[in-house]
């Protein structure tokens, strides 16, 4: 999926990621959502590879916890919070990604439902759109 979406962007094509919980599971989520988004971004921040965006943004903690066999415990490190993230939240938002906005097309009764605001989405008239709804 990273090919293709590299391949629409060098031929100036849109690409469009639609989703309402784009990090739910881990830190690599967001990683992954700014490098098939907003790659010049990460260049540009020097972190465009995961090693040294998980530097910048990551904090591992290692603790022990139960084998998944069950047959004992093991020392084991994982990213605990984030660090840096007004940094990092910046990064994400400033970049031509979808930023939640209440959503201008939801019919009446459906108020707070989120959408993206599509800024360079690449869907032609959209823009004008959300910005007459309010």
């Amino acid at each position: 999926m990273y090919m293709k979406t590299r391949y629409l962007a060098e031929r100036k094509g849109g690409i469009v990621f639609a989703t309402g919980t784009p990090i739910s599971n881990t830190m690599a989520e967001m990683y992954t959502l700014q490098r098939y988004l907003a790659p010049e971004t990460l260049k540009a921040a020097g972190v465009e590879h995961f090693d040294a965006w998980a530097a910048n943004f990551g904090e591992p903690v290692t603790a022990l916890e139960l084998a998944p066999d069950g047959s004992g415990y093991r020392m084991h490190t994982r990213f605990a919070k984030f660090v840096n993230l007004p940094e990092l939240l910046s990064m994400f938002r400033s970049s031509p990604m979808c930023r939640p906005r209440i959503c201008c097309t939801c019919p009446p009764g459906n108020p707070g439902r989120e959408a993206a605001d599509h800024r360079g989405s690449g869907l032609p008239g959209i823009e004008g759109i959300c910005r007459d709804a309010g």
